[in-house]
């Protein structure tokens, strides 16, 4: 008895409909393994049958089970997602110094306020931990992208995100008080 993915790799464009049918789940499953988000995982099953739509021919049973190769692209897809997705985030964050260049510069204003801050900031960083002001102040004085951070440091990636967000959180808890006095 052929199954649907050996009809599919045969010429049946019809039996692509049945194969989906039985792999959806299980391909879902493996999406969702990855990336931990249901929204997020349904995308890299699209991505994955498009993949196999296009490379199902490409396909050795010297080489496994029909079920392996398709969840490894199911995988694959979902592993490329959170690539992507991290790399757009880095892009982003990379971007974001360029805001402060709208600024003008002869508004006085600005300056004097920009002093201010300026100074009660520098407190604040000397109040963090030594191991969150060091991150701190690689990535936005220095401009350094955490994952560069991280390999400088010989730390984890995950670990030098997350020291970021805990001191840009006390960060904030601690000039809370300079923000509400400068708003309107």
């Amino acid at each position: 008895m052929t199954t649907h993915f050996e009809r599919f790799r045969a010429g049946y464009a019809a039996a692509f409909d049945a194969l989906v049918a039985e792999y959806t789940g299980p391909a879902f499953a493996a999406a969702v393994q990855v990336l931990r988000d249901p929204a997020l995982a349904e995308e890299a099953v699209q991505d994955a049958f498009v993949r196999l739509w296009q490379r199902g021919r490409q396909f050795d049973p010297a080489r496994g089970s029909e079920r392996s190769w398709i969840l490894a692209i199911a995988r694959n897809a979902a592993i490329d997602l959170l690539r992507k997705r991290a790399r757009a985030f880095e892009r982003s964050i990379d971007d974001a110094p360029s805001v402060y260049a709208v600024r003008d510069p002869d508004d006085t204003w600005q300056t004097v306020l920009a002093s201010l801050t300026g100074e009660r900031l520098r407190q604040a960083l000397e109040e963090l931990p030594a191991e969150q002001q060091d991150v701190i102040v690689r990535a936005y004085y220095q401009g350094q992208r955490p994952v560069d951070i991280a390999r400088e440091l010989g730390l984890p990636e995950g670990t030098v995100r997350s020291r970021l967000r805990l001191a840009l959180a006390k960060l904030r808890d601690t000039l809370a008080p300079v923000r509400e006095a400068l708003e309107p």
